[in-house]
């Protein structure tokens, strides 16, 4: 994933939150038990995405995309009469 993809998805972020509740902005950070169970929004939530290289920001809610490949590959690997790793390189 690009940093401009991930950062997208950041802006997202904020935006959904200051539409449902926080007009005047996300706080910086929140009490755990909230942060844990992600009913509330925080800088610091996006921060520790961020540090542990979630770059499509799983914690946060969103979803991985799934790579335009993977399909090509499976229907490879299922031609085979045995399956075996396709040897990609």
């Amino acid at each position: 994933m690009s940093t401009i993809e991930t950062a997208k998805r950041v802006s997202k972020y904020i935006e959904t939150w200051q539409d449902r509740c926080y007009s005047s902005g996300i706080p910086e950070e929140v009490p755990s038990e909230l942060a844990a169970r992600g009913l509330a929004p925080s800088y610091k939530a996006i921060a520790i995405a961020l540090l542990k290289n979630d770059m499509h920001l799983r914690v946060l809610g969103f979803s991985s995309r799934k790579s335009d490949w993977y399909g090509v590959l499976k229907r490879e690997e299922l031609k085979k009469e045995t399956l075996v790793q396709l040897r990609l390189f």
